[in-house]
């Protein structure tokens, strides 16, 4: 056998090792037959002459595989993400955050100039999300008297913000978030 055939069947031989479930499909299979020609080419000196050519070579081959295997397992498959478009939040946007955020401030700031009874009434309705019962029996009122009171609270507050020029990021905010229902109810 000349050289170059024992190196063609090697490498027939390799490829056929390689051929099966060891090879992970990340892996290329000449690359990985080329990495096996060079661990076999750097350890030559190593090979004892106890099994034949053929077998060590192959047991090489098959090591690497698994090997390569072990590789790819462990390494975590990212894929290049061209359209971020397509990953859409079902949080809201950046913007819709700010928004609330100002809109939050600004109330919270008109809410603070509000009288003491008023400033009480929606605190504990709309930021400790007490029910109209609870409230009833943390202020000691009745639950129609607490509606009242509420309503003419939520009154005061509009009142208070259209007075401000603040009252358009609020009334935008509200508008989205309601889809103008309230605009539709003075309409109609």
């Amino acid at each position: 056998m000349t050289p170059a055939t024992t190196t063609f069947a090697d490498n027939v031989l390799i490829k056929r090792a390689l051929a099966g479930e060891l090879l992970p499909k990340a892996t290329d299979p000449e690359d990985l037959c080329q990495d096996v020609l060079l661990k076999v080419w750097r350890h030559l000196p190593a090979f004892r002459s106890q099994s034949s050519f053929r077998t060590w070579m192959t047991r090489v081959a098959i090591n690497e595989a698994l090997q390569s295997y072990r590789r790819e397992k462990c390494r975590p498959t990212c894929q290049v993400i061209r359209d971020f478009d397509t990953f859409a939040s079902l949080e809201e946007s950046p913007l819709q955050s700010l928004t609330r955020a100002e809109a939050r401030q600004i109330i919270g700031k008109t809410i603070a100039k509000l009288p003491v009874k008023s400033r009480q009434i929606l605190i504990l309705r709309y930021f400790e999300e007490m029910s109209m019962q609870g409230i009833a029996q943390r202020i000691d009122m009745s639950v129609p008297a607490v509606k009242t009171r509420l309503f003419r609270a939520r009154r005061l507050l509009q009142l208070a913000l259209e007075q401000s020029n603040d009252m358009g990021l609020v009334q935008r905010r509200n508008n989205s978030a309601t889809g103008g229902v309230e605009g539709s109810r003075k309409a109609a």
